[in-house]
């Protein structure tokens, strides 16, 4: 069985012709006939077979469901008669329309042995190989973490993979590619094969993602270096798909099972139970992880509850690679990561790219505290993003950010604590409360002018453009500020005190 839109491609591409005629794509075709003048009709699949004839002269008055005629030079009376111009060899185009059956064919017994391999327990590196035998291309399955768990043949690419930790990661150089080239927007977005090219490499490549009620957990890659794809290839690896969905769904660390030493003790320490840093020290010792500089607690939270896992040994797994040194432990309900750095930076750019993609395609937010020294405050930090979470919630701030420092919500965390907003907005300094008030009785902006002055880090030319205006006419309204309510431009702690009424007004509504 084909699909008649397959075998209508073909022939097309076979011998560069054009196919006239109402047909519909997805019509099955089992096999196909020369059409005589008396017409065999097959009773269990007339309506399943393609008639082939040289002209409409040459084919005799039926109602045969699928008809294909060669050497046609204008339309059949019957619209829904399939037609070429150009005059072919009758045996040419029946072994051509066979090939394309035959091959469907092949198709559906590969897809039976995938299923054949789900049902014997074969696991993925099973099932990797019975679709390397189909599709002839090297094929390869990786986590969400970029980590490849299967492959078919065994991949030794110096080039595109690095070892870590016995396991094989894309390198930055790929990764960075898929990224320019939004296959990872793909992966995330679509649910569906998709071919596409890389810079540098003369084939197609074909992603495909692997998703567990509906959250994407991995992806299918398929190099086109031995053959090129065809329809039946896409329909494959798309079946392909939902099989190792099925298969990873038996185990959710994915056949690597983490070891967390670690866990007792991050538990411990989040609690807030070790006050000591010699006692945490040595802890760390044992745990073979020595002291750094900086510290920064990561909370991770799913944007879409639904999609929150029973199990996460499979996220714990691809977060160690991810974020080297990093500890990661289920801690009330959350995600929580401990990461060391040298530096108050937590990321490097390309570090955090990949971090990026990860939270993108698991549909995640992650919520950073700020970098701190102390490991024995681990605790407070923790507090301090847990909070940002239930602030963020609480606020329905836009869910399409994937990093939210506390760095940038302090203000807001702050105002949060008060239990009287009367008393938030009496905090607001009494020159912002007037110059608002004058700007709706006069119709003029001058509370705008200043915010957008504060946002653009006190800089009157960057202020000027955003506000589309002369920088004599920024200046001209500075000028009237001053005179209109005694403001300082060179008063540091004034202009701090404005900055927090905006953002307090904003808290409340009310900007």
């Amino acid at each position: 069985m084909a699909y008649l839109g397959t075998i209508v491609r073909h022939l097309e591409t076979t011998f560069h012709v054009k196919v006239h005629g109402q047909f519909h794509t997805r019509t099955e075709i089992e096999g196909t006939r020369f059409l005589t003048q008396k017409p065999e009709t097959d009773p269990d699949h007339g309506d399943k077979l393609l008639y082939i004839a040289c002209s409409e002269a040459a084919a005799p008055s039926c109602h045969l469901p699928n008809i294909l005629l060669t050497g046609q030079d204008t339309p059949p009376d019957n619209p829904r008669i399939l037609y070429i111009q150009e005059v072919l060899d009758a045996c040419g185009v029946f072994n051509a329309i066979q090939e394309v059956i035959f091959r469907h064919y092949t198709l559906k017994l590969k897809q039976e042995e995938l299923f054949q391999s789900l049902h014997s327990d074969n696991g993925i590196d099973g099932m990797a190989h019975v679709a390397h035998t189909f599709l002839g291309n090297p094929v390869t399955i990786c986590d969400t973490s970029f980590s490849v768990i299967a492959a078919s043949p065994v991949v030794k690419d110096a080039d595109n993979l690095e070892e870590k930790h016995g396991r094989l990661y894309l390198k930055d150089s790929l990764f960075q590619n898929m990224a320019d080239q939004n296959i990872i927007r793909h992966i995330y977005s679509s649910t569906v094969p998709y071919r596409t090219t890389l810079d540098d490499y003369p084939y197609q490549w074909v992603f495909e993602s692997i998703r567990i009620h509906h959250a994407v957990v991995g992806y299918i890659c398929v190099r086109g270096t031995v053959r090129e794809f065809t329809e039946d290839d896409m329909e494959f690896i798309d079946v392909f798909s939902k099989m190792l969905s099925i298969e990873m769904q038996k185990d959710s660390s994915y056949r690597h099972p983490t070891g967390l030493r670690y866990e007792y003790f991050l538990t411990e320490l989040l609690e807030g139970h070790f006050d000591r840093a010699e006692y945490i020290a040595s802890h760390l010792v044992q745990l073979g992880r020595a002291q750094m500089p900086y510290y920064t607690i990561l909370l991770l939270k799913f944007t879409d509850p639904s999609r929150k896992p029973r199990q996460y040994k499979g996220y714990f797994e691809q977060l160690l690679s991810l974020l080297p040194n990093c500890m990661v432990v289920l801690f009330h309900g959350d995600l929580v990561v401990l990461l060391p750095s040298g530096s108050g930076n937590p990321f490097r750019e390309t570090g955090r790219n990949r971090f990026a993609a990860f939270l993108q395609l698991n549909h995640m937010q992650a919520y950073v505290s700020y970098p701190y020294t102390d490991i024995a405050k681990s605790s407070i930090y923790w507090q301090q993003v847990k909070e940002l979470s239930l602030f963020h919630e609480k606020t329905g701030l836009k869910k399409d950010r994937h990093f939210i420092y506390y760095e940038q919500y302090y203000l807001e965390h702050g105002f949060c604590q008060y239990k009287d907003t009367g008393l938030l907005a009496a905090s607001v300094h009494p020159v912002i409360t007037q110059m608002t008030a004058y700007d709706r009785t006069n119709n003029t902006e001058y509370a705008r002018t200043l915010r957008v002055y504060l946002a653009k880090n006190r800089n009157a030319l960057a202020a000027a453009g955003e506000l589309h205006i002369h920088k004599s006419t920024f200046f001209y309204r500075l000028g009237k500020m001053a005179d209109l309510f005694g403001i300082d431009m060179n008063d540091g702690l004034a202009l701090f005190s404005y900055e927090y009424s905006f953002r307090a007004l904003d808290y409340l509504g009310m900007g």
